[in-house]
């Protein structure tokens, strides 16, 4: 009995003791940052480029606030300075590539992005090849189709296909995309071609009916984010009923307030200042009755007789 009585006790205490060992090795951990960029096309016209800044202790990471940084292209010469960035709360910052660069980059079809803080180089591998996203439909036996293609640029300075590329193809809603069918992404094949039939039937568009589809490409390893947009006659004509706010509701412009209301409104107005009106001039009453009872004066004493 002593003996189990002893072993428990001495396990209890090896596992106090690995536990305080642990506890202090994470009390002397240092939170990494960790630095990540990412690439942007537009309808193959705007570029531009994000930063994000965390920082992560553990499994937990932490955005990075007022953290500044220094963008490169190519190299870190001054040169080649793209712009410098800070990140705002979300520990996000944006740029833009500039003008003055144009030259430079229309040279070679493949670019690497460096990130400087302060004289500390903290990315250096981040590597892109220009590429362009495009968007055709076609509409066959009543079946509705679009079709993304994803081309690169090679060292020939010819656009030629990526394939083995997810994209996403969809109607634009806010800021995602509704997949054209019942995959969320696509993958284009040896011309860089992916085709997706639109299956979402009846889709409300605008007053003329139109809608906006899209296609984008999310983080690629080869051609970052690219993303296009086209407007096509798919959807279903939005009429917008504008005698509903001709009728005197509540949710109505003020020139069509409900008369109840108006009149409740215009009572309590008519009642309050009624009710003051009606005080003062109940003061003002009162003061020249005031003014009109005469005071009486104390009669005068006579000599000899007491008061």
């Amino acid at each position: 009995m002593n003996q189990n009585k002893y072993y428990w006790m001495l396990l209890i205490f090896a596992f106090i003791a690995t536990g305080n060992k642990a506890a202090a090795q994470d009390d002397s951990a240092k939170p990494v940052s960790i630095v990540s960029l990412h690439y942007f096309n537009i309808n193959n016209s705007t570029q531009y480029l994000l930063l994000k800044s965390a920082s992560k202790l553990g499994r937990v990471l932490t955005p990075q606030q007022g953290k500044t940084y220094e963008i490169y292209l190519d190299s870190s010469a001054e040169n080649n300075f793209i712009g410098k960035v800070t990140t705002n709360e979300q520990g996000i910052a944006k740029t833009i590539i500039p003008p003055s660069l144009a030259t430079q980059w229309n040279t070679s079809p493949k670019h690497t992005f460096i990130v400087k803080e302060g004289n500390e180089e903290v990315l250096s591998d981040y590597a892109i090849t220009k590429a362009k996203i495009s968007l055709d439909t076609s509409t066959v036996d009543g079946v509705k189709n679009i079709k993304a293609s994803v081309m690169q640029l090679n060292e020939g300075n010819e656009w030629v296909p990526v394939p083995e590329v997810d994209v996403a193809i969809g109607i634009k809603r806010m800021n995602s995309i509704l997949p054209a069918g019942d995959d969320p992404t696509y993958p284009t094949d040896s011309t860089g071609t992916a085709t997706a039939e639109l299956k979402k039937d009846s889709l409300p568009g605008d007053e003329k009916g139109n809608l906006v589809i899209a296609a984008k490409v999310e983080d690629n390893d080869i051609v970052g984010n690219l993303r296009v947009e086209e407007t096509v006659p798919w959807g279903v004509r939005t009429e917008i009923d504008q005698s509903f706010f001709k009728q005197r509701t509540l949710w109505s412009t003020r020139f069509r307030t409900p008369f109840w209301l108006l009149f409740t409104v215009y009572a309590i107005v008519i009642g309050v200042w009624g009710t003051l009106i009606y005080m003062v001039f109940n003061l003002v009453k009162i003061g020249k009755i005031g003014k009109r009872t005469p005071v009486e004066k104390p009669l005068p004493k006579k000599e000899g007789v007491p008061a």
